[in-house]
């Protein structure tokens, strides 16, 4: 059997949101239930030269969603806005890559292998094909910044374990 680069892409990132949609969920509880501000989690770092939790977030659905738009034009470009500073903010981020990801066919996906897509940022450009953007840049960093976001609460001790990261797989029915 032959994967596509819409089973290699699409389905993993959509867990993986779902996954990160409720570590915020628990996180905004925590601040609630603990009289914690949201500030303190939102902005939490792992040490102080890293991007805040709230920069894990949105880069989520820049390395997820924003890929595949950027695919679409050929090149990407990282996004320098501030990330949210509110949980609504982070729920708008994953919500939006949820949605429009749900929306991505495997036709359009297959219609991207073998097209010129660039990376910019600064003086640095580096080429690849679409598919090679997707599995050998975005995709690492998609996994980097959710994996940095749970190890963020974790750190706090937040009573998380693995499953709570990978979120729900996509298990075979019974036939």
């Amino acid at each position: 059997m032959t994967i596509s680069l819409y089973d290699a892409i699409i389905p993993a990132q959509l867990q993986i949101i779902a996954a990160v949609r409720k570590l915020v969920d628990k996180a905004k509880a925590y601040c609630e239930e603990q009289d914690v501000e949201p500030e303190d989690i939102i902005g939490a770092r792992l040490i102080e030269d890293m991007q805040p939790f709230s920069y894990q977030v949105k880069c989520c659905r820049e390395h997820s969603l924003g890929a595949i738009e950027a695919v679409r034009v050929g090149v990407f470009t990282p996004s320098l806005a501030a990330p949210p500073t509110t949980w609504e903010g982070l729920y708008e981020k994953l919500d939006e890559a949820k949605a429009e990801l749900e929306k991505v066919t495997e036709e359009e996906m297959a219609g991207f292998v073998g097209q010129p897509m660039e990376f910019r940022f600064k003086e640095r450009v580096m080429p690849f094909t679409a598919e090679h953007f997707l599995l050998s840049f975005a995709q690492p960093n998609f996994y980097f910044h959710a994996t940095t976001a749970y190890d963020l609460l974790r750190e706090r001790g937040f009573k998380i374990g693995k499953m709570d990261f990978i979120g729900m797989p996509r298990i075979a029915t019974p036939t």
